[in-house]
């Protein structure tokens, strides 16, 4: 199927998990490497979405789960979060969710979700976004650079987090959940051409090119994840659950 075809039975298959789990799918986007912008050829399909129950639902002594794992196979990966459980998430500032936000891929878009992005600016901070990111490239690399040959493809999986890092310490915002706009705005420009080739080799579906670590790259990874180390924020933001209270009410009861 070409792409056309894909979102087509994408936005299906939303309407399919709708009438089957008895919910309301407020948001559904692309995540991972598609979203990203690194996909290979055969990547799969990373559909990730938001959804409400009826309200009765919520009001069971015994909750239903706030998880529903639609499908799994070699193309597919759908699977999407109770409004709940996002609320939870946003109030921690957990970055997942505003890549989700910010893909460039969205196959479901609604009033309801319009509203949740209008409230999602009040509950960024910058110190616990920094902390996953920063995590996530440091195990990267302590799983994938143990050697000195190495999937060259893994360095964006490593560059990605850091660039992230480099966004939040410099901008103090929400790191784009594209790639591109990362490299664009914090990359120095002497790496630009090293990741260029590294970004053609994985979309022309290089998946397994092995070759010698990149001496510039671990040295640009290791400084700014020593930075990220020392960078400390006082967060002086006041989180407002009662904000989020009042949302999840508003929108169940639509």
């Amino acid at each position: 199927m070409n792409e056309k075809e894909i979102t087509l039975s994408i936005k299906e298959k939303l309407s399919q998990i709708e009438a089957r789990e008895n919910i309301r799918i407020i948001y559904a986007c692309e995540s991972g490497s598609r979203a990203w912008g690194f996909a290979s050829a055969d990547s799969d399909y990373d559909v990730r979405f938001i959804f409400v129950r009826p309200v009765q639902d919520y009001l069971r002594v015994k909750e239903l789960p706030d998880f529903i794992d639609a499908e799994l196979n070699d193309i597919y990966d759908i699977n999407g979060w109770d409004l709940k459980k996002f609320c939870k998430q946003l109030y921690k500032s957990n970055p997942v969710i505003f890549e989700w936000a910010g893909s460039p891929i969205v196959y479901r878009n609604t009033s309801e979700w319009e509203k949740v992005s209008e409230v999602m600016k009040d509950f960024i901070q910058d110190e616990k976004m920094l902390h996953h990111y920063k995590g996530m490239a440091k195990n990267n690399v302590r799983t994938n650079f143990c050697t000195s040959e190495v999937v060259l493809k893994k360095y964006l999986y490593v560059l990605r987090p850091v660039l992230a890092c480099v966004w939040i310490m410099q901008k103090h915002s929400v790191p784009p959940t594209e790639f591109m706009s990362l490299v664009e705005e914090v990359l120095p420009s002497k790496l630009r051409n090293i990741v260029d080739e590294l970004l053609t080799a994985k979309m022309n579906g290089s998946e397994k090119q092995t070759g010698s670590r990149i001496s510039e790259l671990d040295l640009f990874i290791e400084t700014k994840l020593s930075e990220a180390s020392m960078f400390a924020e006082v967060n002086t933001t006041k989180l407002d659950l009662d904000k989020l209270d009042n949302l999840f009410l508003e929108i169940i009861e639509e």
